[in-house]
């Protein structure tokens, strides 16, 4: 697993973080499962720091579609991610919140999610090495998170399968 950290967000005079309470991990539901790499990753961070984590499993709507269009199986696949996540993070004893919304602009919704929950830390999906098909978690989209969040972003790339 490689980390790749983006500097930026609320940092200390020195430029040195402070401390963070809140990681959020933006996961797109057409990636069909939780990374548990990032996972595991940020719950460990969260350990250290005694913070929580924030869980957003995003469905992006396509513009030709209504946002509350039916996606047979969505409602299972978040329960599922949510029940992963839910386990792993109490096997590290972090809490745990879980927020899935439908958006067309995913940076905007994580964005806006990260300044709700006053996230600290953002953990993406790096795609140098395709964590999951192409446009599942668009460049642009981290790319835009990256650029504007107040809260540092990491961005950690997929495991090399063996």
């Amino acid at each position: 697993m490689t980390i790749l950290r983006v500097p930026g967000g609320r940092n200390g005079a020195n430029g040195e973080r402070l401390g963070f309470r809140s990681i959020l991990i933006p996961v797109n539901t057409a990636q069909g499962e939780l990374p548990c790499d990032m996972f595991h990753l940020a719950a460990r961070l969260a350990t250290e720091r005694r913070a929580s984590i924030e869980l957003l499993t995003f469905t992006e709507i396509p513009l030709w579609e209504e946002m509350d269009v039916e996606l047979p199986g969505l409602d299972q696949q978040v329960l599922e991610m949510a029940k992963r996540a839910r386990a792993v993070a109490s096997r590290y004893g972090v809490g745990l919140r879980v927020a899935a919304p439908r958006t067309r602009n995913p940076a905007q919704t994580i964005l806006a999610e990260a300044r709700r929950r006053h996230a600290d830390l953002i953990v993406l999906g790096a795609t140098g090495r395709r964590r999951a098909p192409a446009g599942v978690f668009g460049d642009d989209t981290a790319r835009r998170v990256a650029h504007e969040a107040e809260a540092q972003t990491m961005f950690v790339q997929a495991p090399v399968a063996a």
